[in-house]
């Protein structure tokens, strides 16, 4: 089953201090996917509506979803994600196994996205 996390503020920002998504989101499956991203984004729409058609998944997954053109640090948080990850695209997607980071990609289905965690 999936579930669904909206990143807050002090998340975004825990993230740019610790330069990766806080373990206290980490901890909360086995199997993590971080999506970055901002609400304007029309794949990001098309994602999160690959994410909802796939609720009943049968492994457990956290989907914590950061809106990050929507936060209060959006400037910082656009600087480190397109210079210290290397990623200038959107939506951005960090999938962690047992809260280690296993894959990064920008734009694939939810069906090739959970692959990583087998």
């Amino acid at each position: 089953m999936i579930t669904f996390y909206n990143m807050t503020d002090n998340d975004i920002l825990e993230t740019i201090e610790n330069k990766e998504i806080p373990e206290s989101l980490l901890a909360k499956s086995k199997n993590v996917i971080a999506v970055l991203t901002q609400d304007w984004c029309p794949d990001w729409h098309a994602l999160e509506k690959d994410f909802k058609d796939n609720v009943n998944y049968s492994d457990d997954v956290f989907i914590c979803i950061g809106i990050y053109n929507t936060s209060a640090h959006v400037e910082k948080f656009m600087d480190f994600k397109e210079n210290f990850w290397q990623n200038a695209l959107i939506p951005y997607i960090r999938c962690y196994k047992d809260s280690k980071f296993i894959k990064d990609s920008n734009l694939m289905p939810f069906q090739r996205i959970v692959k990583a965690f087998n």
